[in-house]
């Protein structure tokens, strides 16, 4: 592991924290690396999330490379989530396994969710918050991405995970995502054409894994406005169950 992705890795193990942030930022103003200033700005923006403040930090991530900016930026700009945990994830991978992976399926991922893969690897997905402690549960997971190397069977459909799909179409398709287990909603997320980057619910699923967003949900949100959406999905789901 080099120095760089200790520090990303760092900061992907304590999202919420400010000295992982700054230290590495600290680190790239040293080197001269204009990301040093990038993090500062990422971290500002946290404190507040003002919109206004959103724009510029996204004005600034164009002149940096979008893989990084997804992997150390918070929902709704990146995927380094403060709000969510993840367990039960795949094993860590690198570049050179991602790359693997998309030479097989012959496709390119979308930035965001190659830095997902980067950062978890997948996994159940739970909120960070605790639950009232009045409750004696645990907080539930509300859905569960898919790792490489995993396979989810259906008692309609073989839903094959990356390691299983056969090579897809680049400018049309999907592929799986994950599952949310309260309302069993099947996810996907476009790897080419009009779809790319975007997740989606209730597709299309074809024999042969050729399958299409459904009409209906034609400009679904990209991953990191997806991921930030659980938060409040989790804090209303939680209110239902005192409610009853």
């Amino acid at each position: 592991m080099n120095e760089d992705e200790a520090f990303i890795r760092a900061i992907v193990d304590n999202p919420g924290g400010d000295t992982p942030r700054l230290v590495y930022a600290d680190w790239l103003d040293d080197h001269d690396d204009p990301r040093g200033q990038y993090l500062r700005a990422e971290h500002e923006w946290a404190a507040t999330h003002d919109p206004s403040e959103r724009e510029a930090l996204r004005q600034m991530a164009k002149a940096l490379n979008p893989v990084w900016v997804a992997r150390v930026s918070r929902p709704p700009v990146g995927v380094c989530c403060d709000h969510l945990g993840f367990s039960e994830c795949g094993p860590k991978v690198d570049d050179a396994e991602v790359d693997r992976v998309q030479s097989r399926l012959h496709i390119q991922f979308p930035a965001a969710y190659r830095a997902f893969i980067l950062n978890y690897n997948a996994g159940m997905l739970t909120p960070l918050t605790a639950p009232p402690q009045d409750q004696a549960s645990e907080p539930k997971p509300l859905f569960c991405f898919y790792p490489i190397g995993h396979r989810y069977r259906t008692a309609f459909e073989d839903v094959r995970s990356l390691n299983d799909l056969a090579p897809l179409d680049a400018t049309t398709s999907v592929m799986f995502l994950g599952i949310e287990p309260t309302a069993f909603h099947f996810w996907f997320i476009g790897v080419g054409g009009e779809y790319a980057g975007r997740a989606y619910s209730d597709c299309w699923v074809k024999p042969g894994w050729l399958s299409l967003p459904n009409p209906r949900s034609a400009s679904g949100p990209t991953l990191p406005e997806l991921l930030q959406t659980f938060a409040p999905v989790w804090a209303k789901q939680r209110q239902h169950e005192q409610d009853i």
